[in-house]
C-alpha cells in the first residue's frame, strides 16, 4: 500500500513539472537586450492562459526594469475579440509598469479583423514584423546597430585571385 501511494505522489510530482514547463514554453519571454523583452504568442488563447501570461510577463518586466515589451502574435492563427481583449489587458497592465508596448506580426488579415472588430488600436505601437519591431525599440533606446563587415554584393559568387 505505502509503495503505491509512493508512485502516486511521483507521479503527481512529475504532472506538475511537466505542467509548469509546458506552461514556460507557452509563453517563453525572452530578454532581447537590456531593457527590452519579446513574448512571442503561438496558438489560441483562453482566458487562463492569457492571465498565465500576463502574470509572467508583469513579473519580469518588474524584474528587469523593462522599457520596451515586444508581442510577437505572428503564430497566432486567428484574431478573435477574446484574443484582442486579452491583448489590450496585457498593454494596459504592462504601461502601468512603464513599459511601452509593441505589437508586431500584424498580416494584412489580422489588420482587417481587427478593424472589422472595431477594435480600437489608435493608441497602440504596430509593426509587421519583429526586424522592424526591434528596430523601432533600438530607436526608442537610443541604440543603434552598426554593420561592421561589408556583404559582398552578389552572394553567390566569390572572387579568388588566380
Amino acid at each position: 500500500m505505502n509503495d503505491r501511494k509512493e508512485l502516486s505522489e511521483t507521479q503527481a510530482r512529475r504532472i506538475e513539472e511537466q505542467r509548469l514547463t509546458i506552461l514556460e514554453l507557452q509563453t517563453p519571454i525572452i530578454t532581447v537586450w537590456d531593457g527590452i523583452l519579446a513574448l512571442p504568442i503561438v496558438g489560441s488563447m483562453d482566458t487562463a492562459r492569457a492571465q498565465e501570461m500576463n502574470e509572467a510577463l508583469l513579473e519580469r518586466i518588474v524584474e528587469t526594469g523593462a522599457e520596451i515589451i515586444i508581442l510577437d502574435i505572428t503564430g497566432v492563427p486567428v484574431v478573435d475579440t477574446a484574443l484582442a481583449k486579452h491583448l489590450l489587458e496585457t498593454i494596459s497592465a504592462a504601461r502601468l509598469l512603464g513599459a511601452e508596448v509593441l505589437v508586431v506580426g500584424l498580416s494584412a488579415r489580422t489588420a482587417m479583423t481587427m478593424v472589422h472588430l472595431g477594435l480600437d488600436l489608435g493608441d497602440v505601437t504596430t509593426r509587421t514584423t519583429m526586424a522592424k519591431g526591434l528596430r523601432l525599440a533600438f530607436e526608442r533606446l537610443g541604440l543603434e546597430v552598426v554593420q561592421r563587415r561589408a556583404r559582398p554584393a552578389n552572394n553567390h559568387t566569390v572572387e579568388t585571385e588566380a
